[in-house]
């Protein structure tokens, strides 16, 4: 079942969801080119809080450039606060954007609830660039987060790195880096703000597998072919075209009659 705008937008809005904001939103801004001079960035699911994150690296002149997109199911609450509304609701599998029209996707709190998680990275992949990165966080099936439904990693379906990676892989993507977040347990909401900081470096280093949420960059490539007539040709240099084939034939059976 997808998760709900409402209960997400309440529980970034805690102490608890601002610092995973903070702390997610280094890891994404650290990966994604935001002084690329091109950068199209389009956030999936409920992508807003990473959004804000990333706005703020960006040059002062490109920062109302970023887009949302909410799935239907989800439902979605006008973004960005106090400014005109830059996210719309969508169907996940019949996204209403021109194919590479995006060359940065961000893909939060989407994945787990998806009813068809192919079908969605798939449109994602029409939607990218060639050369395009998809960020995609997800619950880590084998965290403590996904163990307590009091977060919104806890709702919906936990993924363990491997399957991520294979999903991504069969949705035309190519993996090319991950890395677990997340690290201190989701209790004591009123040290967490304080605390958490510090879990996550350890846990990069000491006990990653454990962490809450698995982040995954993937590129859309697209493989250059060569056309049928020129593989043949290149294969077969002296064979003729069959028309000059039955041409020279008739002309070799005409001679032998006039003989």
């Amino acid at each position: 079942m997808m998760l709900e705008a409402v209960r997400l937008h309440n529980w970034y809005n805690s102490p608890q969801g601002q610092t995973v904001a903070t702390l997610v939103g280094e890891v994404m801004v650290q990966w994604l080119s935001v002084n690329h001079p091109d950068i199209r960035i389009l956030g999936l699911g409920f992508a807003q809080p990473y959004l804000d994150q990333i706005v703020r690296f960006l040059p002062k002149e490109r920062r109302g450039r970023p887009l949302g997109a909410s799935p239907a199911e989800m439902g979605v609450m006008a973004w960005p606060a106090g400014e005109p509304n830059r996210i719309a609701q969508v169907r996940p599998n019949a996204l209403p954007f021109a194919d590479e029209q995006f060359n940065q996707v961000i893909m939060a709190h989407f994945l787990e609830g998806s009813e068809s998680p192919q079908a969605a990275l798939r449109e994602t992949w029409r939607i990218l660039t060639p050369g395009g990165r998809l960020l995609t966080m997800a619950p880590n099936r084998g965290g403590l987060w996904a163990r307590r439904d009091t977060t919104p990693f806890g709702w919906g379906r936990p993924f363990s790195p491997k399957q991520l990676t294979e999903l991504l892989t069969e949705s035309l993507f190519i993996p090319r880096q991950s890395r677990f977040a997340l690290f201190m347990p989701p209790v004591a909401e009123k040290y967490f703000p304080r605390a958490a900081p510090a879990w996550e470096k350890a846990g990069t280093r000491w006990f990653a597998p454990l962490g809450g949420a698995i982040l995954c960059e993937a590129e859309k490539v697209v493989y250059a072919t060569t056309p049928i007539a020129k593989q043949v040709s290149a294969l077969t240099p002296h064979a003729r075209p069959l028309s000059q084939g039955f041409a020279s034939r008739r002309q070799e059976g005409n001679g032998e009659r006039s003989q």
